[in-house]
């Protein structure tokens, strides 16, 4: 039997829809037909010691390029990460890859390491401890499964010359989107190399990265069905939602047959409401304690010359041509003395974030219209080239950029040939000086363009996970922040022009 895993992008999105419409028996064949073998000669027989429970079978039988088992703890998604690597462990040359934010975890009692020790010890695989990898034998080159670690931002770099065939990520919400799509280009293979390519994680809500990975996998179906299951004591188990081509799979603690479930929900009902929800009911809808709503968010439409924007409490009229806005640009260079300390700390990476805003005044206020950003690692050289790139083709009227050392160098270079200054931060921490911002929010009078433009996601899980916390991202709230500053001055106009 031949593999049809070498798909088109539009192929695999019609086997998606098929798929979710399609019976158990007519799923497992289009998974056989894809691999190109049984799944009854699948090596899970050999090495893991129980049969995979129904929803960690579903799982497996994903033939997506992506797939996530998310929602509830105790539901054996970790565990169905580790079988989903040994599916193909019998393949020469096949290479798999389990991430973890660190080693510590992986070890950790119940950890995949102990727990695949558990499995494999007594079997015809090879534990390497320095390596911390488990080789199979093949017939020819072993197979491997490799368990790794990101725990700060150049850790995937150790990876850059490695090609695995299946990339496994425990606790996805832990890792940063750029660890995550940096990965893809580890995933790989020969032509002669029987597998397919797959990208495979399991994760609860929360942690840092709840809003990426909510955005990329969790549709409004599927919390409208978690929501549903929750209030109506339903198990949701035969669900699976598809956001782009990639699966979600929910998890709930239901799934879990071998767990105590009335001593686990007596645990976890000692926890905050917040975390009880998310570990409970796998709750992606619930919010963060952000300082930031996702219904103070505004957005409008730019169509020549003129943004339309729903009418709200600060105008009468839907429309303003940008001709009547003063437009501004506002700058966080990153390099601050506070920047250095919470990436160092954190392992969080900071941003210089360059943005152009129109602001509109009328009677009841001043509308801030987010026209473009910049966010990007720039050294000094490349924040200068880019600032007069953004003056040459917005042409602020005024350009603001954050005063500490970077900002007052850029100054210094730049003031001759372009209306540039600083903007004291007055010694100020982040959530003082983003006071005026977050009014600005509430009050609907900060506006980002409806289009979906490559920075905005970015943007708003920012916006919408920030609680203030020192090791949390916020170099494109600062930047936003000076401008709500600039706005809300009474002498705005002077301030602008001068």
């Amino acid at each position: 039997m031949q593999p049809l895993w070498n798909l088109s992008n539009d192929d695999w999105q019609s086997i998606a829809s098929w798929s979710s419409h399609a019976s158990e028996t007519e799923q497992q064949q289009l998974v056989e037909l894809i691999l190109g073998r049984s799944l009854a000669t699948d090596p899970l027989a050999s090495y893991c010691p129980h049969v995979p429970w129904p929803r960690q079978r579903d799982f497996l039988k994903r033939s997506s390029r992506e797939a996530l088992f998310g929602g509830a703890a105790g539901g054996g998604k970790s565990e169905a990460l580790l079988m989903a690597a040994l599916q193909f462990v019998d393949v020469p040359g096949y290479a798999a890859l389990i991430l973890r934010r660190d080693t510590r975890r992986l070890e950790l009692p119940g950890g995949l390491i102990p727990r695949s020790h558990e499995w494999l010890q007594n079997t015809s695989a090879r534990w390497s401890a320095i390596r911390k990898t488990w080789l199979f034998p093949t017939e020819n080159e072993p197979a491997t499964i490799a368990f790794g670690y990101l725990s700060s931002p150049d850790d995937k770099y150790r990876y850059a010359s490695s090609e695995f065939q299946f990339i496994g990520f425990d606790e996805l919400t832990e890792f940063p989107e750029d660890d995550y799509l940096f990965l893809f280009s580890r995933l790989r293979r020969t032509r002669d190399l029987p597998v397919p390519l797959r990208m495979r994680a399991a994760s609860n809500p929360g942690n840092r990265g709840h809003q990426w990975v909510k955005q990329r996998f969790i549709t409004r179906e599927a919390m409208e069905a978690a929501s549903r299951a929750r209030d109506e004591q339903l198990a949701t188990s035969n669900d699976l939602f598809w956001n782009e081509g990639r699966a979600y799979l929910p998890s709930r603690i239901i799934d879990n047959p071998s767990l105590d479930r009335a001593s686990y929900l007596e645990s976890l009902s000692h926890l905050p409401r917040l975390i009880r929800e998310r570990l409970l009911h796998g709750d992606w809808s619930v919010q963060e304690d952000s300082l930031i709503r996702a219904n103070w968010l505004r957005y409008f439409t730019h169509l020549h010359g003129m943004l339309h924007f729903e009418g709200g409490v600060l105008g009468e009229r839907a429309a303003i041509h940008e001709r009547d806005c003063q437009r501004f640009m506002t700058i966080d260079p990153a390099g601050t003395s506070e920047d250095r300390a919470r990436e160092s700390r954190s392992g969080t990476r900071c941003y210089s974030v360059l943005q152009i805003w129109d602001l509109a005044r009328q009677s009841r206020g001043e509308l801030l219209f987010l026209r473009h950003q910049v966010r990007a690692r720039l050294g000094f050289d490349e924040l200068c080239h880019t600032i007069r790139q953004l003056h040459q083709q917005y042409a602020p009227q005024k350009i603001w950029i954050e005063n500490e050392k970077l900002g007052q160098a850029a100054v210094d270079v730049l003031r001759r040939e372009l209306p540039i200054a600083t903007i004291a931060t007055r010694g100020r921490d982040k959530v003082t000086r983003a006071a005026r911002l977050i009014t600005k929010l509430e009050r609907r009078e900060i506006l980002l363009p409806s289009e979906m433009l490559p920075w905005k996601q970015s943007l708003e899980a920012e916006m919408l996970t920030w609680t203030g916390q020192t090791s949390e991202p916020s170099d494109q709230i600062d930047a936003a922040a000076y401008a709500a500053e600039i706005a809300s001055e009474k002498r705005a106009a002077v301030v602008l022009m001068g």
